[in-house]
């Protein structure tokens, strides 16, 4: 009986290590995708004033499944710091970046493309929508 016992405490321990290495590899897998993402253009065209992230528009949406499930440091090391935030019930927030000349610049456009980024209560990324503003 203690065999039997000890056999499955190590099968238990296996199972568990092969668990935790296929989602440190799913995190990586993620992270290689978004290397064809030029993020220093895109942080660089600030508010969207040099219409660069217009540019970049079809290239994010591509992307955003592989962002899912980032943390709110994460999101900004790929897109920078955001052009507005707004906070949401229960402790969400979003994060807004202007595809279009927003607010802040000289060549504003009335109704600006935006890109929303919702992050859970816990600073997860779980939605990305692209909609005016």
């Amino acid at each position: 009986m203690s065999l039997n016992r000890r056999y499955i405490s190590i099968l238990r321990t296996v199972i568990i290590l092969v668990f935790i290495a296929y989602g440190c590899g799913l995190k990586e897998k993620k992270s290689n995708r978004l290397l064809k993402f030029d993020s220093e253009v895109w942080i660089n065209d600030k508010n969207g004033c040099n219409g660069e992230r217009l540019n970049l528009k079809n290239q994010l949406l591509s992307l955003k499944h592989n962002m899912r499930g980032f943390k709110t440091g994460e999101i900004e090391n790929i897109l920078g710091k955001p052009d507005a935030q707004e906070l949401y019930e229960r402790s969400q927030r979003y994060y807004i970046y202007f595809l279009d000349p927003g607010p802040k610049c000289e060549n504003e456009v009335k109704k600006p493309q935006a890109l929303f980024v919702r992050f859970s209560a816990v600073g997860i990324a779980n939605e990305f929508t692209i909609k005016p503003l």
